[in-house]
């Protein structure tokens, strides 16, 4: 720590600085650019390589001096500022070096309409056409324009004009400058950032015990202090998170402890109730009442035991293993059944014939569907347990149907109560969802305070299994409500459930 804090107590420079820098290399760089070309266009025209701009026009008398006197015509003559067209007495073209595009106005130029036109016509802005009589009676058009020329005839003809050339070498080298300056600017900038990111990519690991380093950057160390004291922050809020969740896990762990008592004197008293129903001690009701108090206790004490896991950090995966969703319908009844009952309520089971039809298809195929039977008969238990705490008129179904067009079997726990309101329609399967205060209370006789688990353990059981679920009301033909309907979608072929899905 004390290192961080002497690395930043050197000197710190601002960043508008740092980029300054740069600008001036740009603008150095681009003196280079644009003088090295300059330097060489002017040593060219002072060794003679290249002709000034105006050498055509300051010439042209000269020019038109020896080739008036010659007797035979001689093109070299014609220094490589001008460009000629030689023509005859009768107009007709004898020789020419200018492009195709220029020997219609030179022609009117040497031969004009009107008879003798002006000797120097000016063709644009910087073009200029003059005629020279010659001794044989023809004459010669020389074009020359106002821009610096090569003094060789054939360097003329090959390269581009040398202004042109200093143009572009000038763009070329200032385009090479700003690249390399922001390449240069690019990564020292990146560098003094790596801190930055360093810091950023720290925190999203949650390595907080590292402190985050420093920088020469006024700018960049100001952030870097920010990050710092975010990083202080977050360790002493995660350690304290990570105390209470421990102490949490704890307390849990010590009450699933203490549990353990009650449920053994339970289950004891349960197995001497079962020991006299066995021996016809007890009538046939309350055999039946030992045994389900009995299973009841012992359901008890495996969630016991799961609580004491799960507050270790031991997480429980599903067991997938191939059910027959026939032999889980019996099952359902019989826990479903026993719960209604001890609410003293009454359970109205069904199964459609498409139902039992794809059940017995499904076993004489041997193509099972992977199911937890042991999460599913627990999400159903949670649906009924809230049809029980709603159930007006004292009345629970419980439905099993097949869509065979969808190839999905649908589990549907059904109550007569005021149904739900649209906001749970909505939202009644996210976790700890209470907005529906008809459904949220106490309930029903027996019933207990509702925490808004069981709707989103079932959808993440359903979830798990490649299924839904689905929460809706059951409507009259008037459209009343005549109560709530949740239903479980399963897939009755799941060739990969989700393993990865909460845990319930």
């Amino acid at each position: 720590m004390a290192g961080v804090e002497a690395a930043r107590r050197r000197m710190r420079i601002p960043l508008a600085l740092v980029v300054g820098r740069y600008f001036l290399y740009v603008l150095v760089g681009a003196l280079f650019a644009v003088g090295i070309p300059a330097g060489a266009f002017a040593w060219q025209i002072g060794s003679g390589a290249v002709l000034l701009a105006n050498y055509g026009e300051a010439h042209l008398e000269e020019v038109e001096g020896v080739l008036a006197g010659q007797a035979s015509f001689d093109d070299g003559a014609i220094p490589s500022a001008y460009r000629f067209a030689r023509f005859g007495a009768d107009g007709s073209l004898l020789a020419s070096d200018m492009p195709d595009a220029q020997l219609a106005a030179a022609q009117d130029v040497a031969v004009p309409p009107d008879g003798d036109g002006p000797r120097i016509v000016e063709a644009a802005s910087s073009s200029f056409y003059f005629a020279v009589r010659l001794a044989d009676g023809g004459r010669c058009v020389l074009r020359y324009e106002i821009m610096p020329q090569w003094a060789d005839k054939v360097t003329r003809d090959t390269l581009p004009n040398p202004q042109d050339l200093f143009v572009w070498a000038a763009l070329i080298a200032l385009v090479l400058v700003v690249a390399l300056v922001a390449m240069r600017a690019g990564r020292v900038i990146t560098r003094r950032m790596e801190p930055l990111t360093s810091a950023a990519e720290a925190v999203g690991r949650q390595e907080l015990d590292t402190p985050v380093g420093g920088s020469d950057v006024t700018e960049i160390d100001d952030v870097l202090r920010a990050m710092e004291a975010m990083r202080a922050a977050l360790k002493d809020s995660l350690e304290a998170q990570r105390a209470a969740e421990r102490r949490g896990r704890e307390q849990v762990a010590a009450l699933a402890h203490d549990l353990k008592t009650p449920l053994t004197v339970a289950l004891g008293n349960a197995d001497l109730l079962a020991e006299d129903a066995a021996s016809g001690a007890l009538g046939a009701d309350q055999a039946a009442s030992a045994r389900a108090m009995r299973d009841a206790a012992l359901s008890m004490d495996a969630f016991v035991d799961r609580i004491v896991e799960a507050s270790r950090g031991q997480t429980e995966e599903m067991s997938f293993a191939p059910v027959d969703p026939g032999v889980l319908a019996d099952g359902l009844e019989g826990a479903v059944g026993r719960l209604v009952a001890a609410r003293g309520l009454v359970l109205e089971a069904s199964r459609t014939t498409a139902f039992e039809d794809a059940c017995n298809a499904a076993a004489a195929k041997a193509a099972l569907p992977l199911w937890d039977a042991g999460a599913l008969e627990r999400a159903v238990l949670n649906l009924a347990g809230n049809a029980c705490d709603h159930a007006g008129g004292g009345h629970v179904a419980l439905v099993f149907s097949f869509d065979g067009s969808a190839q999905v079997l649908s589990i549907a726990v059904e109550d007569d109560g005021d149904g739900f309101s649209p906001e749970a329609l909505a939202h009644g399967a996210e976790r700890f969802f209470r907005g529906d205060a008809s459904r949220t209370n106490a309930g029903g006789a027996g019933g207990a305070a509702h925490f808004g688990l069981g709707l989103s353990i079932a959808s993440d059981v359903a979830e798990a299994h490649g299924g839904r679920l689905e929460l809706s009301n059951r409507e009259d033909a008037e459209g009343s409500v005549l109560g709530a309907r949740a239903r479980i979608v399963l897939p009755l072929r799941s060739p990969s459930p989700k393993r990865d899905g909460p845990q319930v």
